[in-house]
Formats: C-alpha cells, sequence, structure tokens
C-alpha cells in the first residue's frame, strides 16, 4: 500500500463552529492515530501556529 492510500484512513477532517464569530467554521484536522489535532483552517494555526479553541476541543498536544 502506498502513502497516498493511506493517508485517508490516517486522519480525519472535524468542522466545528466557532464560538467568537457567528457563521464562521474550523476545519480541524485530527490524526487518528494520535486523537490529537494536527491542524486547522483558521488564521491562528495558518499565521502563528497557535492552537485555536477548536483545535483545543479535539485535543492538541503542544
Amino acid at each position: 500500500m502506498t502513502d497516498n492510500e493511506e493517508k485517508p484512513d490516517k486522519y480525519e477532517t472535524i468542522i466545528i463552529e466557532s464560538k467568537v464569530r457567528e457563521g464562521i467554521f474550523h476545519k480541524v484536522v485530527k490524526d487518528l492515530e494520535s486523537g490529537k489535532a494536527v491542524s486547522c483552517s483558521c488564521k491562528c494555526w495558518s499565521k502563528g501556529k497557535k492552537p485555536c479553541v477548536g483545535m483545543r476541543t479535539v485535543g492538541f498536544d503542544s
């Protein structure tokens, strides 16, 4: 099995509604093996690598 075939089974995308901004959703990527959040679509993560509330909800290991 190649890496490309394994990736869909390794990660799950979870959509969490923002508690601060109405109509905004966080797309949190969770590693199924560890159960921890590894990435998010929000600017907190993409610009500063700071875990947002959505990531902490799923589980984030700093």
